[in-house]
């Protein structure tokens, strides 16, 4: 079984935003919160089904993601390690 942890990164696989990578920021049940930082900010997190989405595990900010949450400017880091992210898996 899979473990969806918040501060995951993963992938969306179908959708007009197949492709883009978000953190998890919320689950609740067969669904997850998804947040870029971008088009997705934390008061306002893509939900999508576990189904549609490739986890990339990231323990070293799941680790992170309660400082981060807890910082004002939570989507200004989410953001940045989106990014970073992104440049090691392209």
């Amino acid at each position: 079984m899979v473990e969806y942890r918040l501060g995951y990164f993963a992938t969306s696989l179908c959708g007009h935003d197949k492709g883009r990578i978000y953190m998890i920021v919320s689950e609740v049940g067969e669904m997850v919160g998804l947040c870029d930082g971008v088009h997705r900010c934390l008061a306002n997190p893509k939900m999508k089904k576990k189904k549609h989405i490739q986890m990339i595990r990231s323990e070293k900010t799941a680790e992170d993601f309660p400082a981060i949450m807890q910082s004002g400017d939570a989507d200004m880091q989410i953001r940045k390690a989106v990014k970073k992210v992104g440049k090691h898996i392209n």
